[in-house]
Protein backbone atom coordinates (compact mmCIF):
# COMPACT_ATOMS: atom_id res chain seq x y z
CA UNK A 1 0.00 0.00 0.00
CA UNK A 2 1.53 3.25 -1.08
CA UNK A 3 0.32 6.93 1.28
CA UNK A 4 1.63 9.91 -0.14
CA UNK A 5 0.25 13.54 -0.31
CA UNK A 6 -1.63 15.01 -3.34
CA UNK A 7 0.07 18.03 -4.48
CA UNK A 8 -3.60 19.48 -5.44
CA UNK A 9 -4.07 19.42 -1.90
CA UNK A 10 -2.38 19.64 1.12
CA UNK A 11 -4.75 17.55 3.47
CA UNK A 12 -5.64 15.30 0.49
CA UNK A 13 -4.21 11.08 1.51
CA UNK A 14 -4.67 8.96 -1.55
CA UNK A 15 -3.76 5.10 -1.15
CA UNK A 16 -3.87 2.11 -3.41
CA UNK A 17 -3.71 -1.41 -3.23
CA UNK A 18 -1.13 -3.65 -4.14
CA UNK A 19 -3.83 -6.75 -4.81
CA UNK A 20 -6.22 -5.07 -7.16
CA UNK A 21 -6.69 -1.57 -8.61
CA UNK A 22 -8.31 -0.34 -5.67
CA UNK A 23 -7.46 3.55 -4.56
CA UNK A 24 -8.88 6.42 -2.75
CA UNK A 25 -8.46 10.00 -1.85
CA UNK A 26 -8.91 10.52 2.30
CA UNK A 27 -8.78 13.41 4.01
CA UNK A 28 -6.26 11.93 7.15
CA UNK A 29 -4.17 9.18 6.99
CA UNK A 30 -5.71 7.46 10.27
CA UNK A 31 -9.00 7.73 7.69
CA UNK A 32 -6.80 5.95 4.95
CA UNK A 33 -5.61 3.07 6.78
CA UNK A 34 -9.41 1.75 7.78
CA UNK A 35 -10.66 2.69 4.12
CA UNK A 36 -7.44 0.33 3.27
CA UNK A 37 -8.20 -2.01 5.85
CA UNK A 38 -12.04 -2.22 5.21
CA UNK A 39 -11.34 -2.94 1.42
CA UNK A 40 -8.88 -5.74 2.23
CA UNK A 41 -11.26 -7.54 4.56
CA UNK A 42 -13.87 -7.46 2.17
CA UNK A 43 -11.93 -8.26 -0.82
CA UNK A 44 -8.77 -9.87 -0.15
CA UNK A 45 -9.32 -11.52 3.08
CA UNK A 46 -5.89 -14.05 2.64
CA UNK A 47 -4.59 -10.67 2.64
CA UNK A 48 -5.60 -9.45 5.08
CA UNK A 49 -5.01 -12.49 7.68
CA UNK A 50 -1.36 -12.75 6.00
CA UNK A 51 -2.13 -16.39 5.58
Amino acid sequence: MCYKPSRQRRTAVTGRCDHCEWTAITTSYPEMVKFYQDHLRASHPKAWLRV
